[in-house]
C-alpha cells in the first residue's frame, strides 16, 4: 500500500515536508491558501510553508528569536506575509490563538506547522477554537513512534508520535504521515480521501533515529546505530516524563554540572554565529 512519504521532495524542507505538502493538498484542495508556521526561523531555513507562501499563499510567520526575526522580516518582505516576534505558549496573551486574533485571523487556516523543539504537544493541545485543516507538528524522533510518551511542558524533550496522534483524534484530527520529525495530521472529514494510503503508526513510522539499548547479562549496556545518535548522548533525562518509561541512574553526577556548563557555553556560542 503506498505512503504519503512516497511523495517527499524538498524545496525549503528538511525531510521531504514540501512534496508530502503538496500531494495532501492536491488530494483535499486548498480553501484560504494561509499557512501558519513557527518557530520560523529566517523563513526558508529547514521551512514547511515557505514553498508555500513563496507561491501564492499568504503567511503568518512566528519566531520569537530577535536575531532571527530580523532576518525573517527582510527575507519576505517580498511576499504576502505577517511576522510575529513571538514566543508561542499553551496559554494567555502568548498562546497562539491569541497572538493570532491581535493579528486579525478570522478565515480558515490551511495550514499549521508546529516545530519549536520541546513543548510542540501542548501547544497542540491548546487549541480551542481555530481548526486547521492541516497540522504539521515535530515529534522526538528518538523516541519509537508507537510509544505513548511526552514531557511536562516547558520541555528540551518532546514528545512521540503516538503522543500527538492521541491529542490529535481528541481535536478531530486523523494521522496520515510521519517524516524523520514531522507528524502530518488532517480533518477526520477528510479521511476517506485518503484510503489508497497507509496511515497506520507501525506501518508508515520512521526509525531512523531510534537506537536501542542492549545489556549483556551482567548489565553492561551499548546502544544500537552509533552512527545515528541524533542528539547525541550525554547524561540521564532529569525532568518529568508521562507514559511508560524507566530512568537509569548515573553514578557519575559529579561531572554534570560542569557538562551542563560547556553546553550552555556552545549554545550560547551558536546562537551568536546563526
Amino acid at each position: 500500500m503506498r505512503k504519503l512519504v512516497d511523495h517527499a521532495s524538498n524545496i525549503y524542507s528538511q525531510f521531504g515536508e514540501d512534496g508530502i505538502i503538496e500531494r495532501i493538498f492536491e488530494i483535499i484542495g486548498t480553501e484560504s491558501k494561509l499557512c501558519v508556521e513557527f518557530g520560523a526561523w529566517d523563513g526558508f531555513h529547514m521551512a514547511n510553508t515557505a514553498n508555500l507562501w513563496s507561491n501564492a499563499w499568504r503567511g503568518v510567520l512566528i519566531e520569537g528569536n530577535k536575531r532571527r526575526y530580523k532576518k525573517l522580516v527582510k527575507n519576505v518582505s517580498a511576499h504576502d506575509c505577517s511576522c510575529i516576534c513571538a514566543f508561542v505558549q499553551s496559554s494567555g496573551d502568548s498562546s497562539l490563538e491569541s497572538l493570532l486574533q491581535k493579528e486579525g485571523i478570522t478565515e480558515q487556516i490551511d495550514l499549521l506547522s508546529i516545530d519549536i523543539d520541546g513543548n510542540d504537544y501542548y501547544i497542540f493541545d491548546s487549541l480551542k477554537t481555530i481548526r486547521p485543516r492541516v497540522v504539521i507538528c515535530e515529534h522526538n524522533p528518538t523516541i519509537p513512534a508507537e510509544i505513548d510518551l511526552v514531557a511536562e511542558e516547558n520541555n528540551y524533550f518532546g514528545c512521540s508520535v503516538a503522543a500527538l496522534d492521541r491529542v490529535g483524534k481528541t481535536k478531530g484530527y486523523q494521522l496520515v504521515a510521519i517524516t524523520e520529525t514531522n507528524s502530518f495530521f488532517v480533518l477526520q472529514e477528510y479521511c476517506d480521501l485518503f484510503s489508497e494510503y497507509e496511515t497506520r503508526i507501525d506501518k508508515i513510522k520512521n526509525d531512523r533515529y531510534v537506537s536501542y539499548f542492549i545489556t549483556s547479562y551482567s548489565g553492561e549496556y551499548i546502544l544500537s546505530n552509533r552512527d545515528r545518535l541524533a542528539y547525541g548522548a550525554s547524561f540521564p533525562y532529569q525532568g518529568k516524563l508521562i507514559g511508560d518509561h524507566l530512568k537509569i541512574s548515573f553514578h557519575c553526577g559529579i561531572f554534570r554540572p560542569f557538562y551542563m556548563l560547556i553546553r550552555k557555553i556552545k549554545d550560547f556560542i551558536r546562537e551568536q554565529i546563526k
